[in-house]
């Protein structure tokens, strides 16, 4: 009996380890970054076209955020097919935590846009006072 255990280890080490490393490979090649948030220049100083750049920067972090939503979704859904058959406790504490990341990063979306339009706004009201 402890041969078979000796020879069945030894016969499942090396593909325990090919596993392993292929997973970790898979891993770091379909690694998910999140995007760094843009700056955004103060609007009671900034030029025009600094606005126009923060503009093209958080419109460009947006759709950054997306990919990464995309990316963790997949990365979730690849998860779960090598999971061996999953209890729905599992997947539903899964399912709530890619939820939670999805709600933080659309929030960190939203507040990125509200301090743009901030900017914005101080931006045009030194237009105006610059008027009078």
């Amino acid at each position: 009996m402890a041969a078979t255990t000796k020879v069945e280890l030894m016969t499942k080490t090396p593909k325990i380890a090919l596993a392993a490393t292929l997973f970790l490979t898979a891993s770091m090649a379909l690694a998910c970054d999140y995007p760094d948030r843009p700056r955004i220049p103060d609007g009671a100083t900034a030029s025009k076209d600094e606005l126009l750049a923060a503009k093209a920067e958080v419109q460009g972090f947006v759709a950054a955020v997306d990919k990464y939503l995309t990316c963790i979704e997949g990365e979730e859904q690849a998860a779960i097919a090598e999971l061996d058959n999953p209890g729905p406790e599992e997947l539903q504490r899964r399912d709530e935590m890619l939820n939670k990341k999805f709600e933080a990063a659309n929030e960190e979306k939203a507040l990125v846009g509200e301090q743009f339009n901030q900017q914005i706004r101080a931006y045009n009201q030194k237009l105006k006072s610059d008027e009078q």
